[in-house]
């Protein structure tokens, strides 16, 4: 078997496993290095040793050449990023992954195990494989090329931004914005990333440098008839525009989303489309059109998340009309949704809707769940709501005449808007 140290090397890694363990019964360590690092091939023995310990077998396919699988990789990969169905895409995954194709070279190992994790991270998100798999890339990140680093940092950013740790997704995101310049990235990946860097630069409030890469996305998907592809466009540059203040040029762009997705009859987006004229309807005041749609929005998709969505939005509309017994008992669904769901990925919106139901109900534990949810969010670098939950702090006890607690808590949330802002000191502000 020819050049198979780094299939031994990767899968060591993602185990946890030292190579003083691998090695034990078999080899000494330094002849372990030796091989990983393909600097001699081992007999047939240690071979089957080394698989064998590492619980993988591996096929050669004498009908293929690396080019070929490759190509057949990049043809799943292609259809992963522009249709995003992850059923597919998981039972395509699962294929690769039980086919252990062996390549003949390094290079195209390491691209086709990045396109992997890609498929992976659009299969189920995030899990500990996932990570397990990225830690063992990033210990041969040091062997890529610009177009692989640019794959893998692209990854890393998808990786915590399905986390919700969005300050790492933001530096491995432009970690990968660095490595495009030089990675020669064909014209739908250029549009996939800027279509994710946008995400990121949305939820850190940066609005205008996210509308100039949704916009470059958007003409590129728009013009090459990939229309899912431009409705998710069309959803985010919305959002911007909203956040930006210009309500009718957000309402024009939800609207001809929605004619284009009726047009098309693609159905996926149409809770998403109505969840953010919702939105739009909230900011003008119309609370009542708001909470309408947003109940629209949840019953046009299964997904628990989406659903969670939509009723926090409507717990935030009726907190704005006093209306205690509405805030408790949407917030109650909503959490008995979060539970019923077991998905970790969901506990930010059961530690949103538990301050709402605190603040409408449980006063004596009030501070406590609120500065639990903080920690949540302070464990995934989530500025923003740290700043908010902050203020809404200080405001509380600043209303109930306690100044020293306010004070506290107003120069806790102003640490966070300078994080926020990237402001080292007041003179930046």
């Amino acid at each position: 078997m020819n050049n198979f140290g780094h299939v031994i090397k990767l899968e060591r890694i993602r185990r946890n496993m030292k190579q003083i363990t691998l090695a034990q019964g078999v080899c000494t360590p330094s002849y372990l290095s030796k091989i990983e690092n393909n600097s001699i091939i081992p007999s047939q023995e240690v071979i089957d040793l080394l698989l064998n310990r590492l619980e993988l077998s591996i096929t050669q396919n004498k009908n293929l050449d690396d080019d070929s699988y490759l190509a057949h990789i990049r043809e799943i990969y292609f259809n992963a990023i522009m249709n995003k169905d992850r059923e597919l895409v998981a039972q395509q995954l699962k294929k690769i992954n039980n086919e252990h194709y062996l390549f003949s070279d390094s290079s195209n190992y390491y691209t086709y195990q990045l396109m992997v994790l890609r498929l992976t991270l659009i299969a189920q998100k995030t899990r500990d494989d996932t990570s397990e798999l990225i830690l063992a890339l990033s210990e041969l990140s040091s062997n890529f090329n610009d177009h692989q680093t640019f794959l893998f940092h692209t990854c890393v950013g998808n990786f915590y931004y399905f986390k919700h740790d969005y300050a790492l997704a933001l530096k491995a995101f432009e970690q990968a914005y660095n490595a495009h310049q030089n990675a020669s990235a064909l014209d739908w990946e250029t549009a996939d990333f800027y279509y994710m860097l946008s995400l990121i630069y949305l939820n850190q409030q940066r609005l205008v440098i996210c509308i100039e890469f949704i916009q470059k996305a958007l003409s590129y998907f728009k013009d090459n008839f990939y229309y899912h592809r431009a409705i998710e466009c069309y959803l985010v540059l919305s959002v911007a525009q909203k956040r930006s203040f210009k309500l009718d040029e957000a309402q024009e762009t939800l609207q001809l989303a929605k004619r284009i997705t009726i047009q098309l009859n693609l159905e996926k987006h149409f809770f998403m489309i109505f969840h953010n004229l919702g939105s739009i309807l909230a900011q003008r005041g119309d609370w009542e059109k708001a909470i309408e749609h947003y109940i629209e929005s949840m019953t046009l998709s299964d997904e628990a998340e989406v659903k969670l969505m939509s009723i926090i939005s409507i717990v935030q509309e009726f907190s704005k009309q006093g209306n205690a017994n509405k805030v408790i008992e949407w917030a109650q669904k909503g959490i008995q949704i979060s539970l019923d769901e077991e998905n970790p990925d969901l506990q930010l919106y059961h530690h949103h809707l538990n301050i709402y139901i605190s603040k409408y109900s449980d006063y004596l534990n009030f501070e406590q769940i609120i500065l639990k949810a903080i920690q949540f969010f302070k464990n995934t670098n989530d500025y923003i709501y740290i700043y908010k939950y902050y203020t809404f702090l200080a405001e509380y006890f600043y209303e109930k005449n306690k100044y020293k607690n306010a004070a506290k808590y107003y120069s806790a949330a102003n640490e966070y808007l300078f994080l926020i802002n990237n402001y080292s000191s007041w003179e930046d502000l």
